[in-house]
Order: structure tokens, then sequence, then C-alpha cells
């Protein structure tokens, strides 16, 4: 099923986009077909990561399917791993990969790949998956500029 890698240069910080990708409460009122966000547990690991279970409500017009996952924050904020738990998925992991580069910048990778329960939404999803998936990595860009750009 859809399977989607992205690299780009961020006129921002690691940490400033790492915050931005963790802030999970916030995602309501900047990504598209996010309804809803809610952290429902945080637990700190023993080596300083933070394991975080989220529920995500997606919509699309009369569509609307709660997502629950594991996310895992990196301490050193050099990644962030989210794993399905349930929802209408049959599977999705994706990761954030921050790296500092020079003049306050950063390279952020992401990665994710997914497969829907039902057979016909996958259809409909593999129709307009990358421009969904544009729209969303353009969707965190935007948010950086709004938040972090007067700072």
């Amino acid at each position: 099923m859809p399977i989607q890698t992205e690299e780009q240069i961020i006129n921002f910080s690691k940490d400033q986009m790492f915050d931005l990708v963790a802030d999970i409460d916030s995602y309501s009122q900047f990504l598209p077909w996010c309804d809803n966000s809610n952290i429902i547990s945080t637990e700190s690991e023993d080596n300083g990561n933070i394991m975080v279970i989220a529920d995500l409500d997606i919509g699309y017009k009369s569509l609307s399917y709660t997502y629950r996952s594991e996310v895992k924050l990196s301490k050193n904020k050099d990644y962030i791993k989210v794993n399905h738990v349930e929802g209408p998925f049959r599977h999705l992991i994706n990761e954030w990969r921050f790296e500092e580069l020079p003049n306050n910048k950063c390279k952020i990778s992401f990665f994710i790949d997914f497969e829907l329960s039902s057979k016909i939404f996958n259809l409909l999803m593999n129709e307009f998956f990358e421009i969904a998936f544009k729209r969303m990595v353009s969707s965190f860009q935007d948010r950086a500029e709004s938040i972090y750009s007067n700072q």
C-alpha cells in the first residue's frame, strides 16, 4: 500500500521542528483532515525517550475515524516514531528524523507506510495519496512559518 518518503531542508532549527511535530494536541489547528487530536498518556522510558499514546480523529466529508497511535519521542530530538495501535488501519508506521544544519536550519526526513483495513478505502487512498501527503508535509512547514517566523 502507500509508502512515501520525503526529505527537505527547513529554515528552522531541529529543536523547533521536533517540538512542532511532537505537539500532537495542536494538530487539529493546522493539519488537513484532522478534526481532533488528544494525548491519552505520556510515559518516560528508562533511556530518556518519551512514549505517548495519542488519538487522532481523521475526517473527510462524511467519513470520520479515530486512530490511536504509539508515538516515541527521542530524548535528543533526533526522531519521532509512530506505530498504529487501533483504528481504520491494518498497519501504519511513520518516522520523522531531524538533523541540525548550520545557520539555524535542519534537514527533515519523513517516512510513512500504511494500509487501511477497508479495501475500498485503500483503492480511494491510492488515487489521491501523493497529493494528500504533499499537503500534509506543507501544513507542517506552514505551521512552522506561522509560529517561528516572528521569533
